[in-house]
């Protein structure tokens, strides 16, 4: 018996979900935000989630024990993220 193996190439899709941002979003039982990744300083964690939802909800996937959690396409993300230099420029 021989086995061939092949050598995947990676797809567009698979090219594309690489560059995905993925934000992770975990609540306390009182339903406040325990944790959100990428928050920016300027931000609260509800503001945050707040922007991350108006621009990106078709994203947000609700996941079981309190957590939740964004796929972005980085286009997209890029677009709702504040830009960082602007961010310490208001301060």
């Amino acid at each position: 018996m021989t086995a061939l193996a092949r050598l995947a190439v990676p797809s567009k899709e698979a090219e594309t979900k690489a560059s995905d941002v993925l934000i992770h979003v975990r609540y306390t039982p009182s339903a406040e935000i325990f944790f959100i990744d990428a928050l920016p300083a300027h931000l609260t964690p509800r503001e945050w989630l707040d922007r991350l939802l108006a621009g990106a909800s078709d994203y947000y996937q609700v996941l079981a024990g309190g957590r939740g959690f964004f796929r972005i396409p980085r286009k997209i993300f890029d677009v709702i993220s504040p830009p960082v230099a602007s961010a310490q420029a208001a301060e």
